[in-house]
């Protein structure tokens, strides 16, 4: 039997790293508008959130879930949590020009299951 060696294959959903990091941080920067953190959680809840503080609610729950799994995406989370903090009023654009270096040493893609 011959056994081929296959790295499209993925076992949960697969995102853009920086739609991740969106719903983890709670900040959009990568994505236009709501977009990105809107496809991650109705895909890995399996429902659509209603209004702004039900999104809020399931992000934090679904980011939750994800910085205890990856600690990759964490430690992103965390090091972008840092230059929010230290720059409350950051314009996304900024932000996205800030966390390309952390985007960089991740994979583009990444496969979740929660």
């Amino acid at each position: 039997m011959n056994i081929k060696n296959n790295n499209n294959i993925y076992f949960g959903e697969k995102f853009e790293t920086g739609k991740i990091l969106e719903v983890t941080t709670q900040k959009i920067f990568y994505s236009e508008g709501f977009s990105g953190p809107k496809e991650v959680i109705t895909k890995l809840h399996g429902k659509t959130a209603i209004g702004n503080r039900g999104y809020k609610y399931l992000a934090e729950i679904i980011g939750k879930k994800i910085t205890d799994k990856y600690p990759e995406i964490k430690k992103a989370t965390n090091q972008i949590k840092e230059i929010i903090k230290n720059n409350p009023n950051i314009a996304p654009k900024d932000l996205r020009n800030k966390t390309k270096p952390i985007l960089e040493e991740l994979e583009k893609e990444i496969d979740i299951v929660i």
